[in-house]
Parts: structure tokens; sequence; C-alpha cells
């Protein structure tokens, strides 16, 4: 079987093109990319394929970079290819956004090819040396069954038509065709990781263990991607049976979870949080399982403000919000909208209807301005219940308050005394009675 042959079964098995397809492919001018351009090119015809090639320039190599760019701009005239290129200056968006000049160069080329790409197919040259590579480094660094799924053929919208070749089947067919290719002169310097692995451990591999080491990671990536897809549903369906409501998950339901499901869980509970699961590491993950053991109240801190806080019999799943509750006095006959619940408190001697909540105090055992705020150390209610003052601490562990909720939670206050905890108490020194001759009422409205 021919390398052409090998490519059109492996774009048939993985469903990666239809009819009429618009396709952008990312063309560095290397050997793969140039592969993977000149293969669609021979497919054009019989896929009725629309293809724009795009060329990235990063601004790193400078002269040599702007032959790779002027090499792919000729060869897409001599094929008579449609051809856009773009400049960034990687190094500088690195520094700007906290990256490795690799992730700023990732990002900015993705952002090129979905820009012309406009929805349509984004061809990238990954080969199998690329897919030995990256699960040889994933499991250096520490990964799980998804890590070592390696490069997965497609993504969304992203193919991947070449990732059944070897570079040497690449360059062979570059050669073949006459055209050449580049050679960009990082990927021979072992400064990064990956190159190491390309440079020297691979060559080590091949020639002591294994000559075709990288097919063999092929096939086991294929077993790792399969293996992934089974847990990655039954995981789904465990989330959907442990969730109480948004980010809630039941902790008896939690517990009798296989402990691989366990973490899948704890992922999924992340998924609208964070864009990159990845930076949730197996620490972050372990850190919230170990709230299945702890108290009310006991909470995990995760990276990017995520956090995770064991309330009685869940464990709520949330991101931190650095909203400060806005402080205000409240007068007599005044309307005051509160952003945190979406409703509003009235304060009037007047009654009104269509209320969701009423209290009514005695007028002249106020201070006014009323305070409204959130809880302060060492604040007391007083309840007749108990005959005596409580603590807003004791109250909100009492009444299973989440602790997520308690920081936020709008009370009233006259002077230093509390008299009212918005949905909780209303302190009972301060209620109008049959004595009261002039009474202030409180309403929490929606309108």
């Amino acid at each position: 079987m021919n390398v052409f042959e090998k490519t059109e079964r492996f774009i048939l098995k993985h469903k990666m093109l239809s009819k009429g397809d618009r396709v952008v492919v990312g063309v560095s001018g290397g050997a793969d990319s140039v592969c993977l351009l000149l293969l669609l090119w021979e497919l054009k015809e019989k896929y009725s394929l629309s293809i724009t090639a795009v060329h990235v320039n990063h601004c790193i190599r400078g002269a040599e970079a702007d032959t790779d760019e002027l090499f792919v701009k000729e060869l897409c005239e001599k094929l008579s290819i449609e051809y856009k290129s773009f400049r960034f200056d990687v190094t500088a968006f690195s520094r700007k956004n906290g990256m490795t000049v690799e992730e700023a160069g990732r990002t900015l080329r993705y952002k090129a090819f979905e820009e012309v790409s406009q929805g349509g197919k984004i061809a990238v040259a990954h080969t199998l040396n690329d897919n030995c590579e990256t699960m040889l480094m994933r499991f250096f660094r520490g990964t799980g069954v998804k890590g070592l799924c390696g490069i997965p053929p497609v993504r969304n919208n992203i193919i991947r038509p070449i990732l059944c070749l070897t570079r040497e089947e690449t360059e062979a067919v570059c050669l073949k065709n006459g055209c050449g290719y580049r050679t960009d002169s990082t990927n021979l310097s072992d400064d990064y990781t990956r190159n190491k692995i390309r440079l020297r451990l691979i060559p080590f591999l091949e020639s002591n263990f294994n000559v075709s080491i990288a097919e063999t990671m092929a096939r086991t990536s294929e077993l790792m991607r399969s293996d992934e897809d089974f847990l990655s549903l039954a995981a789904q369906q465990a989330y959907k049976n442990c969730e109480i409501s948004k980010g809630v998950l039941d902790v008896n339901k939690l517990n009798r979870l296989h402990p691989a499901l366990q973490k899948r869980v704890i992922r999924l509970g992340f998924v609208e949080y964070s864009a990159d699961l990845h930076d949730i590491s197996e620490k972050n993950v372990s850190a919230v399982l170990s709230l299945l053991s702890g108290g009310s109240g006991k909470t995990a801190q995760l990276v990017h403000s995520l956090r995770a806080v064991r309330e009685y019999d869940t464990i709520r799943l949330y991101k931190e919000e650095k909203a400060e509750f806005v402080r205000q006095n409240i007068f007599p006959e005044s309307k005051t909208y509160l952003e945190s619940e979406n409703t509003y408190i009235i304060l009037t001697s007047q009654t009104i209807e269509n209320y969701i909540f009423k209290t009514a105090f005695d007028a002249d055992r106020l201070k006014f301005p009323l305070t409204l705020r959130t809880k302060e150390p060492g604040d007391k209610i007083y309840l007749n219940g108990i005959k005596g003052h409580k603590s807003l601490k004791k109250l909100f562990a009492d009444m299973k308050i989440p602790a997520t909720k308690r920081a936020s939670l709008p009370l009233l206050a006259s002077g230093n005394d509390v008299l009212w905890v918005y949905s909780l108490k209303t302190n009972d020194k301060y209620k109008a009675n049959e004595e009261t001759k002039n009474t202030v009422y409180l309403y929490i409205t929606e309108e």
C-alpha cells in the first residue's frame, strides 16, 4: 500500500472529509505540512474540496522564517491553491500572557486557522512521530488514560489526515514530487523537552528496544482511546446520578463510585468553569476527594479560583468570584435593589401588596439610617426562643447555610445590633408589638 492509499484509508476510517468540504491547511513549509498539502491536493477533485493554505510566521527566526514564508507562497502558486499568511510576534505574546513560546505559537496559529476556516475543516500535519513524542512527554510529566490517548485523529473541526504516516514517509512524498521542504532550525536544538525526546530518546529506543516505536505507540493510543471513550460515557452517567443541583454533588452517591469514576466525576463538575481541564492536576482532584471524609465547611482550593467545599452531605464545586457587597445606608420610605438576591428591600410605614417577605419593626427603637451589609466578626442577633443573643456563626451552622453563601448573605443593622438576616431571622428586641406607636415595615419584593 502506497502512502496516498494509506492516507486515504485513514481519512475514510475517521470520516475526516465529506464532499464539498472547505479545508484550511496549516503549512509551515516543513516536510510534514508540505506532504499534507500535496496529499489533499491529490484528493481535491475526488472530494470537491475547497483548499486554502495558511502560513503563520512567528517572527522568531528572522530571515530564515521569511524564506519559509516565501517557499510556501511559491508552492501554493505552483499548485494553484489559495494562500494566506499571518505574522505574529510570538515572543511578545508569550511574555504578555505568561505562556511558553510553544504555547503562544500554538494559540496564535489556531487563531489564524479559525479566522480563515469560518467553521470549515482545519487540517494540521501531525504524524506518527508527533504522536509518539506527545505520549512520551505526557508519560514523563505524569498522566492518566486520557493523556496516553495521544493526539486524536479528529477533534471538533480539526482533522489530522497524516497521523498514520511516519516522518520518513512525509519526507519521501516531498522528494518524490520534486518540491522539497524547509527545515526549521529550532527543531534541531535540544533546548525544548519535545526536541530532546525527538532527537535523543526516540532514536535510542529505536536502536535498543523497538525499531517501530512510533507505530507501536500509535496502536497503544488507539487502545487507550477506546477505553477512554467507555470511561468518559460512564463518568457522564455517574455525574448525572450524583448531581443534586448545578455543581452540587451527593456525597453518599460519590462514595459508592469506583475511585476511577470518582476522579472523572470531579473533573466533569469543573467543565463549565475551566477552559482547560489539563490544569486541574491529580493533586487537585485528590484534594476535592478528601472532602468525602471531611466535616462540613472544609474546603479545597484548586487552580484559577476553582473551589470545592463540603456542605453537610454534599460537595459544592464552584469558581470563587471576588465581587464585593456594597455597604449601603437605608432610610425610611426607600427602595433598595439587592443584586446578590435579585430582589428589592422596601422600608416604609405604609402597607403594600405583592411581597415575598414582610416583618414589622418598632421605629422608635431604631437608629436611622439603618445599614445594609454582610456579616462581620462578632455579629449576634437577639432571639426570644433562646432568651438571649446568638452569634451569626452559630446561627448559620444550625440552619445549615452553605459556607459559600454565609459571607455574602445580606443583613440589616441598627448601629451595632443586627436587626434582620436575609431569609433567616428577625431580631425580637426590635419587632413591633402591641405597645408600638410607630411601625416601620420591611418588605422583600421582586419588583
